[in-house]
């Protein structure tokens, strides 16, 4: 039977507070990596995720680290990072967060690479071109798995797109312009985006059955103006300027989807695409569930400073986990960490009613992060349980700091799931 990841993860705790730290070198870059929240490459989105073992302030150094990786059989590179002014020696980069996060678990769990971390932006160096193209590649490859190229319609199907944006054609005049005539024109009015109609169809491969949320669509990434959408809904959306368009899907319970197509010709560009009744393009996202010993990072459940109180912004991701354990046979373990291991006082929701502001009837106690982290785990049990979810189904632990594995520090205050069972 497989072991537990979250098993190997308690495996993982004791073994390394036992154990002296051997290799001072990840320590010092990961304190002041998590120590800082300013770094100007981490307060943006970038779409390659690396997965570092080491950091080092000597070039000479980071070749001879990179060469011993090697050895271990891992595919080492290294490459400069200009902001802490070192050099991060990787051996894996993903557009996938999921499984940076899966290799760097795996890293320190089960390799002498206990202090591995994962580092979101921009690095310089020969090899990084190669190493972001392989990503890229990779991730062309699961795009491709799912939406490929389908043969031109036969003759005589009804698959042809027509615009709804009508082409109203001026007449022609063979008098000419004058002085008059230009001071009475009216001002040019501003042209109105082209736009067609779209219908994100999300389905579950377990029964094919319709899934609620919301997808966005992105030019390119990263993509700072990315649009959200209503799935399953007629929405209309606007030319993009690049003519592709990348629809990205990530509820609670399913496995992140991507899907790149092209929007003058969507039909050809993913498989399953068709015209809807009322001239629509419906573009199929079919979304795997996640399984047993799966785990989800709840991106957008976020806590008011040094409390176990949720912000607002936090319910619209807890109510897609309350979907996802709408089935009576799911149970999950949920896991809460924080970005430093500092004690101090922490705010519980006490005799409140609201799980997502703070006020006067809060608790304030002085705890351990190791407590804090506990206490936000246990929060969002409280939430479930207060939407109809059995306690029973739901198991939490806290880990402080003991897994803060972003260089971004406040990545690392997050809560994370398990799937015991679904």
């Amino acid at each position: 039977m497989k072991e537990s990841l979250w098993r190997r993860t308690a495996l993982y705790i004791v073994r390394h507070t036992r154990q002296p730290i051997q290799n001072a070198v990840f320590v010092f870059v990961m304190l002041a990596a998590i120590s800082s929240n300013n770094a100007s490459a981490q307060e943006h989105f970038y779409p390659y995720y690396y997965v570092v073992v080491g950091g080092f302030a000597i070039q000479k150094n980071a070749e001879r680290f990179t060469t011993y990786v090697h050895g271990l059989n891992y595919p080492a590179r290294y490459a400069f990072n200009a902001n802490r002014k070192l050099y991060y020696v990787y051996v894996r980069v993903t557009k996938d967060k999921q499984k940076a996060r899966e290799t760097t678990y795996k890293l320190r769990l089960e390799t002498e690479f206990q202090k591995a971390w994962i580092y979101n932006g921009p690095l310089e160096g020969e090899k990084v071109a190669e190493a972001t193209a392989e990503a890229d590649e990779a991730e062309n490859a699961e795009l491709n798995k799912d939406a490929e190229l389908v043969k031109d319609a036969e003759p005589g199907k009804d698959t042809k797109y027509i615009s709804t944006t009508p082409v109203v054609e001026q007449p022609a005049t063979d008098k000419p312009a004058t002085a008059k005539d230009s001071a009475a024109t009216t001002p040019a009015q501003p042209v109105e985006p082209r736009k067609k109609s779209f219908v994100f169809q999300l389905t579950s491969s377990a029964d094919n059955k319709p899934v609620k949320g919301r997808v966005y669509l992105l030019e390119k990434e990263p993509d700072d103006n990315a649009a959200r959408y209503e799935a399953n809904e007629r929405v209309s959306v606007v030319a993009p300027g690049t003519g592709k368009l990348i629809v990205v899907c990530n509820l609670v319970g399913y496995k992140l989807a991507k899907r790149a197509f092209n929007y003058e010709d969507p039909l050809k560009s993913i498989k399953g695409a068709s015209i809807g009744a009322e001239q629509e393009v419906i573009i199929p996202i079919v979304l795997t569930p996640v399984g047993r010993g799966d785990y989800i990072e709840l991106e957008h459940v976020k806590f008011f400073d040094k409390s176990a109180i949720m912000t607002p912004a936090s319910e619209d991701e807890l109510l897609g986990l309350v979907d996802l354990m709408s089935n009576p046979h799911c149970k999950i373990r949920l896991y809460g960490h924080t970005s430093n291991d500092a004690s101090g006082d922490i705010i519980t929701k006490g005799s409140s009613e609201n799980f997502f502001a703070l006020d006067a009837a809060n608790n304030s106690s002085h705890g351990s992060a190791k407590e804090l982290s506990r206490q936000r785990a246990e929060a969002v049990k409280a939430y479930l349980v207060s939407r109809g979810i059995a306690a029973s189904r739901i198991a939490t632990k806290g880990y402080g700091a003991m897994l803060a594995i972003y260089e971004n520090a406040t990545a690392n205050d997050r809560i994370e799931i398990e799937i015991i069972r679904n």
